[in-house]
């Protein structure tokens, strides 16, 4: 059972409540000179409504270090007594509320588009670190480490809000300030569940220097609003690198897989979500240093990519609020990072080696990239704006539809729905094409909004006959990425590139 000082807040409606015994604050009993906090009551509204990104913003702006996260990366009031009831918690929520076109306007001075899936970008290129060790060991192309690394040993940052891995439970990632070329380099790879990144805002609240920040794009708008009431941190957070974001994946989905593993998991000592370039395979490390395949271990020959099993997992256990989110490519990062899924843009990319795609969307971060090419701490090749609008087009359009039927639903049915903006957002209409698209993708996202059958239907894809069926997926895409790519090949040699 929950004790009173430790108040846990989770929605009503989440799987996760079975776990425990769990005290709801609109629950707490109101006695003589002792209500519950106003701001608390409207953060658990907030939660208990399916709107909490679990982006950790709420906690990293608390000035009286009221609130905590629990394990699922909920916000928990760990020092009730402290609340003085400011409602910087529940103002800077981007979960409840982001003004889209406002942010836009603000930001790069331009009107926002809904139907534009990247947003605004200023230039655009493929990169790798010239550092082959970072290379080698990154997700990608290590384009993010070769930033962060540049901005410190050249003394523009003091540190860098990154992820790392959890000593204890080693799948799920952790919120750092790294300070350090090593701590830098121990938070290279993607980690997929779900953290709370800007829970460690009040490091930097309380600590002068400059930093950058690596986060989701729910996470960068937690720090747009941030950065709208708190000085220290518009100030202090001199760059962000935003990621390309289809979800994040509930702990849930990691504990059935985890659990998958028996005794292989006793002696791991790392969790590494992706071995081997574009997408990878993840891998448990031993002391020793050998390694055991996540998925399928005991299988030879095909084994499913980290993107395989990660698409899974996306149509199972995507985030309440991940599904009504449109922000695929972060939008309002200064420079935004992903895979380069696209068709290689010349005849001498192999993906396979390694390669990050980026959008610089304003003049700061075009000026640290440059400089980063000219004193060879990346190499780089330019694409053209159609290749970049290309690049994740598939996954952004998905996650903007997806976002916006959701969102008209919700609104139908009563249900708490973000607010975009003041008057809320006019939905772009969708083509009968569009429309038959994203049925089909709210269908294989079914079982996110009826849980009870989910934990049998991924462990069937970690099973036997789950594995034929995604090997014949993967030779789908196979099939169709060699499509692709001498479609593109071929209209490179005919038209050039334009």
């Amino acid at each position: 059972m929950a004790s009173s000082s430790l108040l846990k807040i989770l929605p009503q409606e989440s799987p996760l409540r079975e776990v425990g015994a769990l005290i709801d604050p609109l629950d707490w009993p109101a006695t003589e000179g002792n209500d519950p906090p106003r701001a608390l009551r409207g953060l658990a509204k907030i939660i208990n409504g399916g709107l909490c990104h679990r982006c950790g913003t709420c906690v990293g702006i608390c000035p009286t270090n009221v609130l905590s996260v629990d394990k699922f990366g909920y916000p928990v009031v760990k020092n009730l007594s402290a609340c003085t009831d400011c409602d910087l918690c529940v103002r800077v929520c981007p979960g409840d509320e982001f003004d889209f076109h406002k942010n836009i306007e603000e930001k790069f001075g331009i009107k926002g588009e809904l139907e534009n899936t990247h947003g605004h970008f200023v230039d655009s290129f493929i990169a790798y670190s010239s550092d082959p060790e970072i290379r080698k060991n990154s997700t990608s192309g290590g384009l993010v480490a070769a930033i962060l690394l540049y901005l410190l040993e050249t003394k523009q940052i003091d540190g860098a809000i990154v992820i790392s891995s959890d000593e204890d439970v080693l799948w799920r990632g952790k919120p750092i300030i790294a300070r350090s070329k090593d701590e830098i380099l121990k938070a290279i790879k993607s980690k997929y569940a779900i953290s709370p990144t800007n829970s460690v805002f009040a490091e930097i609240r309380n600590i002068p220097g400059k930093y950058a920040l690596v986060g989701l794009p729910c996470q960068i708008h937690g720090f747009v609003k941030a950065a709208q009431l708190d000085p220290r941190i518009k100030e202090r957070v001199i760059l962000t690198i935003g990621l390309f974001c289809h979800a994040a994946v509930e702990h849930e989905g990691y504990e059935i897989i985890w659990d998958s593993l028996g005794e292989k998991t006793k002696n791991a000592k790392r969790f590494v979500s992706r071995i081997g370039k574009h997408p990878g395979t993840p891998h448990l490390i031993y002391e020793d240093g050998s390694q055991y395949p996540v998925y399928f271990g005991d299988k030879s020959g095909y084994r499913p990519s980290s993107m395989e099993i990660i698409n899974i997992l996306y149509r199972l256990y995507s985030p309440a609020r991940c599904l009504t989110c449109f922000d695929a490519s972060s939008e309002f990062a200064d420079i935004a990072v992903g895979d380069p899924w696209m068709a290689p843009p010349d005849d001498d990319v192999d993906f396979l080696q390694g390669w990050s795609f980026a959008l610089v969307r304003n003049e700061k971060a075009k000026q640290i990239c440059q400089s980063m090419i000219r004193d060879r701490a990346i190499i780089a090749k330019d694409v053209t704006r159609k290749e970049a609008l290309d690049c994740n087009k598939m996954m952004s359009t998905e996650k903007r539809w997806r976002a916006f039927r959701i969102i008209e639903t919700h609104r139908r049915q009563g249900k708490p729905i973000p607010a975009y903006g003041r008057y809320g957002l006019e939905m772009p209409k969708s083509s009968g094409k569009q429309f038959l698209k994203t049925e089909l993708n709210m269908l294989t996202h079914a079982l996110c909004f009826t849980p009870r059958f989910r934990i049998s239907v991924l462990k069937f894809f970690l099973g036997s006959g789950g594995y034929y069926l995604l090997w014949l997926n993967s030779l789908r895409r196979r099939v169709r990425d060699f499509i692709r790519d001498n479609i593109a090949l071929f209209k490179r040699k005919l038209f050039g590139r334009k």
